[in-house]
């Protein structure tokens, strides 16, 4: 660690103050609150509810295949995380790293496309929680309009996060870990309630969702269904975020990481492969282009009108998604700017507790009108919710590339003694090109060879906001060069 600082920390003692005089409370988030941090955003329910039927209805009956597939993707990068959290966490994760490995103004690039994927993620989940608001409401026949459903779900999502978020992280780990048993729970009953209905049929059990020959939408479908599979894995990387608040953060952070891409893959795999057999292809396509959660349906099929056990538990479970997306996407805007490089009233803190008040609440507001507009435009929440979703995936690939990238060239450059030829070259290359060409399929073939609403325009935008940020951050080095001679934006523990 010492080397590090000597090579890479050229902070004057007054730019080092601007950065370390206001801290996030420590000791805060425990190793089970990290777990929890890490699997709550990527949800046990929430990751087969809202992904499963689009995944089936863009490759095929081969969705555990997909979610497997996805967690191989994302294992690397996972590794590169682990290295680096071990040897110096830092909340700036991406941006910390590569500002000090490689030079300020990649970290701070880093730091800009962090804090949009970690916001885009933010902004795909009030939408989530707003197409179950509107099936919940169909089922109990209420007297609004599916659209004028949705406007409402998205605020009301919104009120009891901001509630609990604004009393800090504790609190926020609490709720999320409550709510992510019960939806554990109600998965694991759906599933087994399908079960035990297919044993009574005639090859109602079989291993065909394994069998890769059953994906019907070739290379493409494949792709398609690849992005939505490498989604439900983003933000597992959330736990980094958390390190100035956590208890031994290079202990428990690698833990977390691997626990939560293991652990959600082998669950996703296993019930999915449940969901795959509970009805036919058509069935989840019909319900994909209505723009209603599949899972719904089953849920309809197997428990009646238990089903809107499903729609509330959906509710849990995208508020617990949506508690560690906030979490995550405000210590980033925070700590960005504590640093000087965004508006300084969003590095302030408020109260006992230290909380970035602002920066959530300039979270949450965004959030909102984004999804708004994004329905306005559409008028189709799932359609809304795939482009926010796809464009959230595009930054979070750059992301997982700048961390393998920081992962190789600090170990080479700065502890050469601790250099490790597997962990250090070989996974790094390997996360760095996997993710390539992840970018590559998904997005400039198979996205932008489909529709123009949820296809071209998600590539579109994607590459306008990408090149406004690197435009932002080549002026903001060019027109103020002192903020780029401190310290990282959150220095390394």
């Amino acid at each position: 660690m010492r080397s590090l600082i000597e090579a890479g920390d050229t902070a004057t003692p007054a730019s080092r103050s601007t950065t370390s005089g206001v801290r996030l409370k420590k000791n805060t988030i425990s190793p089970l609150g990290l777990a929890a941090l890490a699997i709550g955003i990527t949800s046990p329910a929430m990751g087969l509810f809202a992904l499963w039927g689009t995944m089936e209805a863009a490759t095929g009956p081969v969705t555990p295949l997909i979610f497997l597939s996805a967690m191989l993707v994302t294992l690397p990068t996972g590794i590169s995380y682990a290295v680096l959290n071990s040897r110096f966490p830092s909340a700036g994760a991406a941006s910390t790293w590569l500002w000090r490995s490689m030079s300020p103004l990649a970290g701070f690039l880093a730091g800009l496309m962090m804090s949009t994927y970690f916001l885009m993620a933010t902004m795909s989940v009030p939408v989530m929680f707003a197409m179950f608001f509107a099936d919940f409401l169909r089922i109990i026949q209420a007297p609004i309009s599916h659209l004028d459903a949705l406007y409402c779900g998205v605020v009301v999502s919104t009120i009891p996060v901001a509630f609990v978020c604004l009393r800090g992280a504790e609190a926020s780990i609490k709720v999320t870990v409550r709510l992510m048993l019960i939806e554990t729970f109600v998965v694991l009953a759906l599933s087994g309630t399908i079960l035990f209905f297919k044993a009574g049929e005639a090859g109602g059990i079989n291993f065909g969702p394994f069998n890769p020959g059953n994906a019907t939408q070739g290379l493409t479908g494949f792709w398609s269904a690849m992005v939505v599979g490498v989604l439900g894995f983003c933000g597992f990387d959330v736990v980094s975020t958390a390190a100035e608040e956590a208890n031994a953060p290079r202990t428990h952070l690698p833990r977390a990481i691997f626990i939560t891409l293991v652990g959600m893959a082998v669950f996703w795999a296993l019930n999915a492969w449940v969901f795959t057999l509970s009805i036919p292809v058509k069935q989840v396509v019909a319900y994909t282009r209505a723009g209603v959660p599949a899972v719904t349906g089953i849920a309809e099929r197997y428990w009646g009108f238990g089903s809107l056990t499903v729609d509330i538990i959906a509710f849990t479970g995208v508020t617990a998604v949506y508690l560690s997306c906030v979490q995550g996407a405000s210590r980033i805007v925070f700590a960005l700017a504590r640093h000087g490089l965004l508006p300084a009233m969003f590095g302030r803190l408020a109260g006992e507790r230290r909380v970035p008040r602002t920066a959530v609440l300039g979270v949450l507001t965004c959030a909102v009108v984004a999804d708004l507009v994004t329905l306005v435009v559409l008028r189709n929440g799932l359609d809304a919710f795939n482009w926010w979703s796809f464009a959230l995936v595009f930054f979070a690939t750059l992301t997982f590339m700048a961390v393998n990238l920081a992962n190789a060239i600090y170990f080479f450059r700065f502890a050469r003694r601790d250099f490790n030829i597997f962990s250090n070259l070989l996974v790094p290359i390997v996360g760095f090109f996997v993710n390539a060409y992840l970018l590559y399929a998904a997005f400039f073939s198979a996205l932008w060879s489909s529709d123009l609403p949820t296809g071209r325009s998600v590539v579109v935008g994607c590459v306008v906001v990408l090149a406004f940020e690197v435009v932002a951050a080549i002026c903001m080095r060019l027109f103020s060069p002192g903020l780029f001679r401190q310290d990282a934006p959150i220095n390394a523990d």
